[in-house]
């Protein structure tokens, strides 16, 4: 038997005391809570593979020192997606509201009909449109490897790379005699699908290391490497009181173009000391390192929410480390 009080409570507006009351809780977009997933596998599923193709020359520019250029392409086919069968694109309605960071941007919304709410009925499949569901990966490369006098050695190298994700057959009429013809996306998911429509800069890392033996047993080494920040987004969970007539599902956007926003570059700096001691038949090396010798505090991550708390690091590089260390051979 339910208490009175609980019963009582389901009058109750909401008191905002950060814990969940029976009348707090609206209904579930999944009429199968608690039960076995109604999810099952397209009979004409496709195994996903890719195609790639490379292209690189290998020269000894003079004695001691080679050079490497190489241009790689990747190709993704029969991306696997899930469609819910029992919901498509017309079961939405639209309405537009104002982007919070451009007051001269529309966005538009989409709230599922309350009729199909918790309605779930999901296919794996594949997709089927090339030109509405793909994924490119090209990629720049050159390095260079070096033996120099008195036992020095040196190797480093550049990289470019970019990533197109091009996501929107969920928009695209359906295949004819196509199994998800009745089954879709959220298309609220649609905001940026096609990358290719955007500025897609190519992202640039590189990386120098080299050592130098010295006298007595002495060797100094050194790493600089430097990455090219991670790109960003700006994810707004539309407010409930915006939605005509209720929200009947949560609705999460990105408010940026893709592209257009990354985290500053990672430039670390490593040094290390090494020197061999011999005690009659006993080898000990012993090592001094020196991590992040610039103490650099980059951002390596940040909160990507929209809110007050926007732009806040959550992750930044190690400081400054040392280490001492040995092997003994005997």
């Amino acid at each position: 038997m339910i208490p009175s009080s609980t019963c009582s409570s389901a009058a109750l507006g909401t008191n905002r005391d950060g814990i969940a009351q029976d009348n707090e809780i609206g209904p579930s977009n999944n009429n199968r809570f608690g039960l076995t997933p109604a999810r099952h596998p397209d009979p004409n599923i496709e195994r996903p593979y890719d195609i790639e193709y490379s292209a690189g020359v290998t020269r000894e520019a003079f004695r001691g020192v080679s050079v490497t250029g190489a241009w790689y392409r990747r190709e993704t086919y029969n991306i696997e997606r899930q469609v819910n069968l029992l919901v498509s694109i017309p079961d939405y309605a639209t309405f537009q509201t104002v982007n919070p960071l451009n007051s001269g941007e529309m966005i538009t919304i989409y709230n599922l009909n309350r009729a199909k709410q918790g309605l779930l009925d999901l296919l794996d499949t594949t997709t089927t449109d090339r030109s509405k569901s793909r994924v490119s990966y090209t990629g720049l490369e050159l390095s260079f490897t070096a033996r120099l006098p008195y036992g020095a050695n040196m190797f480093g190298g550049w990289s470019a790379d970019r990533n197109i994700i091009v996501s929107c057959e969920g928009l695209a009429a359906p295949a004819a005699g196509s199994s998800t013809s009745s089954g879709s996306w959220d298309p609220n998911t649609f905001r940026y699908c096609d990358q290719s429509q955007y500025h897609i800069p190519f992202q640039s890392d590189f990386k120098f290391a080299g050592s130098q033996p010295l006298p007595f047993g002495v060797q100094l080494g050194a790493t600089l490497a430097s990455y090219a920040g991670n790109p960003l987004m700006v994810n707004w969970s539309v407010p409930a009181n915006l939605f005509p007539g209720g929200r009947t599902q949560s609705v999460t956007v990105n408010l940026i173009p893709p592209g257009s926003k990354y985290l500053d570059r990672w430039t670390q700096l490593d040094l290390s000391f090494r020197k061999i001691f011999r005690i009659g038949r006993t080898r000990v090396d012993g090592a001094l390192d020196m991590f992040n010798a610039l103490n650099s505090n980059v951002v390596l991550q940040e909160n990507q929410n929209f809110g007050s708390s926007l732009g806040q690091p959550q992750s930044v590089l190690q400081g400054r480390l040392l280490r001492v260390s040995s092997q003994i051979k005997f």
